[in-house]
């Protein structure tokens, strides 16, 4: 939230400085005298990303949960071209292109089944009731194509356009966690390999690895079991969204400040092997200069 923040103020300064100081500047996008339509600059801005599709738990139990949704705070920068259509004095549409990279991660967590465990101080095993979690980071390098129409005698504009994203790195991790109470807190009775915090192998157990990874305790208190730490599952080598939002042209001297917001809808997947995608609503501004 720190980065919406800054943004909020970012925007208000702007607008501030540029509503009475900057009345009769040039407008950059609509130069008195300007040979090329093309306006650049830099662009950054808040993803609160959103996962959703559903995607099985990895542990092979029955009881396990599917995950459906998972949020989490994200960002992006980058830097983008405007090319004006038309004639630049009175262009109210333009061709904007972008490239971003974008970091959408996400938490999900459930609540689960019952599972063996042991109140602290005490050798009797009872069960209790645990959280399925499970944390992605997912980041990319997009490429945007955007159509931007401005609204008649406003510098309120309208944009649509394809994004086109190739993850550049992506994590999952995957836990069962004992659901705290401060009353009675207990502790999984899982052993483990000698000397390590390693589960020992039981085919019988449901608590499984997988792609070579050992399942194991997090720490000592003994309250977490990591199921999986590693690259995203069968990651899809290619993301295809829709984006679309709303902008508004604040002239700062012979910058132009764009603060806007856009949903940005994933249309495929994240994975092969399930049917989660990632979107997510981005609220950020872009800085433009012309050429």
């Amino acid at each position: 939230m720190h980065l919406l923040r800054l943004f909020i103020a970012l925007a208000a300064l702007t607008f501030f400085f540029s509503s009475e100081a900057y009345s009769q500047a040039a407008d950059p996008r609509k130069p008195q005298a300007k040979k090329s339509p093309l306006l650049v600059g830099p662009v950054a801005g808040y993803n609160k990303s959103s996962h959703s599709g559903g995607f099985s738990s990895i542990a092979a139990d029955a009881n396990c949960p599917t995950f459906e949704a998972g949020t989490e705070n994200g960002y992006y920068f980058g830097f983008s071209a405007e090319y004006l259509l038309g004639d630049p004095k009175n262009a109210n549409s333009s061709i904007i292109a972008r490239v971003v990279y974008d970091y959408q991660p996400a938490a999900f967590q459930l609540e689960g089944d019952n599972y063996p465990s042991r109140p602290i101080g005490s050798q009797n095993v009872v069960n209790s009731q645990i959280l399925h979690t499970s944390v992605f980071k997912y980041s990319l390098l997009n490429f945007e194509v955007m159509y931007r129409f401005n609204l008649p005698g406003t510098m309120l504009g309208v944009t649509i356009g394809p994004q086109f994203g190739i993850p550049m790195g992506g994590t999952q991790e995957q836990r069962y966690e004992l659901q705290f109470d401060p009353n009675n807190p207990v502790q999984f009775v899982k052993e483990t390999e000698p000397g390590s915090l390693i589960l020992k192998q039981d085919p019988s157990d449901p608590v499984v690895g997988l792609n070579g990874y050992k399942p194991q305790y997090v720490d000592d208190t003994k309250t977490s079991i990591r199921l999986y730490e590693g690259d995203i599952i069968d990651p899809n080598p290619f993301r295809l969204a829709l984006k679309a939002g709303v902008q508004y042209e604040i002239l700062a001297g012979n910058l132009l400040f764009v603060p806007a917001i856009y949903y940005n809808f994933g249309l495929t997947k994240i994975s092969t092997s399930n049917n989660s995608s990632v979107s997510a609503l981005q609220i950020g501004a872009d800085l433009r200069f012309s050429l």
